[in-house]
């Protein structure tokens, strides 16, 4: 998918969440926002550090699941109900 196309092959710099949102933070100041309406993600958060660090490979949509494909892995956010809104923001 054409969002993705700035933020694969970067590497992941730092992994913040706020509230309803995870905030992927990239290199070269490039940024992807995963946001939760109106439910709760369901995130392995103890792979955080485990991510961090790797190059970003393949991002796919899932209905309310995004997987992040990193060059040794994979990474899922899901959400259990609501509507899960991605947003990539280039340098």
């Amino acid at each position: 998918m054409a969002k993705y196309d700035s933020v694969r092959g970067q590497e992941l710099m730092e992994v913040e969440e706020k509230g309803n949102e995870i905030t992927l933070i990239f290199k070269d100041n490039r940024y992807l926002f995963v946001k939760v309406v109106n439910g709760e993600f369901l995130v392995d958060r103890e792979q955080y550090p485990n991510i961090k660090g790797k190059e970003l490979v393949q991002a796919k949509e899932n209905e309310n699941e995004l997987v992040l494909t990193f060059n040794d892995g994979s990474f899922s956010i899901k959400v259990e109900s609501g509507k899960l809104v991605i947003d990539a923001v280039p340098e």
